[in-house]
C-alpha cells in the first residue's frame, strides 16, 4: 500500500485504488489528469460515494471494475503489480494489473477495543451519548465518530461541534464555576 503526502508523488503512475466511498472517488477524480492510469475497484457493485461523484468517474478515463478485489500484490521494495478478481465469478479468474502505487480508501470501522470493559451504554459498535455528550457512566464524555444518539449525521464537521459540545458540558462537572455556554467565539 501506499502512503500518500502528496498527489504530485503519483504522477506518471499506473495507480489502483481500492474502496467504493467518497475518499475513492475522489482519489480517482484528482489523479486522472496526473497518473498514467487511474483503476479503481471496489468490492459490491453499490458505492457509498455520492452520486454525482460517481457519475464524474464514470464519465472520466478511470477504468471502474465491480465487484473487484485485490488477491495479490507484486514486488520487490515497491509495488510493480496486483492481482484482482471478480468476486461474483466462481472460478475468481484473477487479472493482472501491471500498476506501481495502490490507494487503499477502505473507510473505517468504528472499534471500541477497551471502551468495551468500562460500562459504557452501545449501541452497533458505538458509545450512546445524549444531546450534551454524556456516555452512561457520570463524568464521562465522548464525541466524533465512536457515538450514537438518535439523529446523528456522520460528518467530521459535526464531530467538532460534538466535541465543543462535549468540552463545554464536561467543564461544568469538572468546575462547578464553569458556564455551559462560554461566550461566542467572535466575541473579542
Amino acid at each position: 500500500m501506499y502512503f500518500v503526502p502528496s498527489l504530485t508523488e503519483l504522477a506518471g503512475l499506473d495507480v489502483l485504488i481500492v474502496g467504493g466511498g467518497d475518499s475513492a472517488f475522489d482519489w480517482a477524480l484528482s489523479l486522472e489528469p496526473i497518473a498514467s492510469s487511474v483503476t479503481l475497484i471496489h468490492r459490491r457493485e453499490r458505492f457509498r460515494a455520492h452520486q454525482g461523484t460517481v457519475d464524474k468517474v464514470r464519465d472520466s478515463t478511470v477504468r471502474l471494475l465491480t465487484p473487484y478485489e485485490v488477491a495479490r500484490l507484486h514486488g520487490d521494495g515497491r509495488i510493480e503489480g496486483a492481482d484482482i478478481f471478480c468476486n461474483s465469478d466462481d472460478g475468481g479468474v484473477r487479472e493482472r494489473l501491471d500498476v506501481q502505487a495502490v490507494v487503499a480508501a477502505l473507510g473505517f470501522k468504528a472499534d471500541l477495543g477497551p471502551f468495551t470493559r468500562w460500562g459504557l451504554e452501545q449501541r452497533k459498535r458505538h458509545i450512546v451519548v445524549d444531546q450534551a455528550m454524556r456516555t452512561s457512566l457520570p463524568r464521562v464524555f465522548a464525541a466524533g465518530d465512536i457515538v450514537e444518539y438518535d439523529g446523528k449525521v456522520k460528518l467530521i464537521s459535526v464531530g467538532f461541534g460534538e466535541a465543543a459540545t462535549a468540552v463545554n458540558n464536561a467543564a461544568v462537572v469538572i468546575n462547578p464555576d464553569a458556564h455551559v455556554f462560554p461566550g461566542h467565539s467572535s466575541d473579542p
